[in-house]
């Protein structure tokens, strides 16, 4: 892409007719909020440096932040309006110039080659939609029957993402009708005159509307290998020198009060590997990002806390941990008076059984910079699941608590 790219994800529909009780965005697939999936996808496309979540007006933003931690792009938010003209404007005020995407959360089956498509085609003409054939017969219905059959041979049914230039989409929103409520952003280009270029969509990049929706999405993520029950497996790996005055704490467990690892928490390398093995896992960066060294916030953080934290922002993308394997490599202490301490706190701040923790120990042999106590490392691996949460609490419904949606809602 040759002009910056950018992103609004819509995500203010109301979901009245999956009967979720909570914005149709943060309904669970496949363990994760529709919005995730979405985010996912855009954020992952190569030039894309902005991404602007526009949610239902009156919902905490933090609850859209929580379901979007850790994204590759870090997301701007803006509240969205009673209609998706109204929301599209408030992400257009951030987009800033180049080309935009607009991309509806409740297509959450949205793939990294459908958005580079619609990308550069939109870079080329200006304006780009998503298109696929329909398939089925089609009729115009009177009074209850058909009144003429129609030719369904150059009919499209439209998706999203669609692609502008930012200027263009703006221009074109500000001359249109304001009692106009627009299909869609593409409907509101062609209305000025502008010609908008047809790129091929993806038959699987459905728009969930009815719970049936739900279904269908599920199986087609179980086919491409991210639905129910798939798991994930990721690698972490920890080192620090070994500096007198420092407790050494493997999972917060004490293992000697005066000689540890240095480092900006307290230097737990048993915690920091593991923590690193589940983000890893989920895609969601790594320890340094979550818990910067510059952070005051951070400091002499202990590493079971560390874990409850990672647990939590693995939790909010959807994930939980099934399964850690670590190997301490140390000369000392000797870990064994103190092994069914750690990997019970291991567990215990994982919020596993201690039967889906190993904690392991190897000595240097007299080899590396870690010989002779020098220094302390570990390897771990974890492995993820999907969790399945309920939909959220009534306060991310947006407005007051428990409010009943509004005329003028986005469905």
């Amino acid at each position: 892409m040759a002009s910056p790219l950018a992103a609004i994800l819509l995500a203010g529909g109301a979901g009245r007719r999956l009967g979720a009780g909570c914005p149709k965005a943060l309904v669970p697939l496949a363990g994760r909020p529709l919005v995730r999936w979405s985010a996912e996808a855009l954020a992952g496309t190569p030039g894309l440096s902005r991404l602007i979540v526009v949610y239902p007006a009156g919902s905490p933003e933090r609850v859209w932040r929580d379901a979007l931690a850790g994204l590759a792009v870090p997301c701007e938010w803006a509240e969205g309006g009673p209609r998706r003209r109204d929301s599209v404007a408030a992400g257009l005020r951030l987009a800033g110039d180049g080309t935009v995407l607009v991309h509806d959360a409740a297509r959450p089956l949205v793939t990294v080659p459908l958005v580079e498509r619609v990308a550069r085609a939109a870079e080329r003409a200006g304006a780009a939609v998503p298109a696929v054939p329909v398939p089925d017969a089609l009729v115009r219905e009177r009074d209850g029957r058909v009144e003429a059959e129609i030719e369904r041979g150059r009919l499209r049914a439209v998706q999203t993402p669609q692609g502008f230039d930012a200027p263009l989409l703006r221009r074109c929103h500000d001359a249109a009708p304001g009692d106009w409520d627009a299909p869609d952003d593409g409907a509101v280009v062609r209305r000025c005159g502008h010609e908008v270029a047809l790129v091929p969509g993806d038959p699987e990049n459905l728009k969930i509307t009815w719970p049936a929706d739900l279904a269908r999405a599920e199986a087609i993520l179980a086919a491409r290998g991210g639905g129910p029950g798939s798991e994930r497996a990721g690698i972490g790996w920890d080192v620090h020198p070994i500096a007198e005055g420092r407790p050494f704490r493997l999972a917060g467990v004490t293992v000697d009060p005066s000689r540890g690892p240095a480092g900006h928490s307290d230097g737990d390398p048993l915690a920091h590997a593991v923590a690193d093995a589940l983000l890893g896992a989920a895609a969601l960066g790594d320890v340094g990002e979550l818990f910067p060294d510059d952070d005051p916030a951070c400091a002499g953080m202990a590493g079971d806390e560390l874990l409850r934290r990672t647990v939590r922002h693995l939790a909010g993308a959807g994930w939980r941990p099934v399964q850690v394997d670590a190997v301490l490599v140390l000369d000392r202490p000797k870990r064994a008076p103190a092994r069914d301490r750690i990997r019970q706190a291991l567990a215990a701040a994982l919020g596993l059984a201690p039967e889906a923790v190993s904690v392991k120990a190897k000595r240097t042999e007299g080899l590396g910079a870690l010989a002779g106590g020098a220094g302390v490392a570990c390897h771990a691996l974890a492995r993820i699941a999907p969790a399945r949460p309920a939909p959220p609490a009534a306060d991310a419904a947006g407005g007051e608590e428990g409010r009943a949606p509004r005329a003028g809602d986005p469905a």
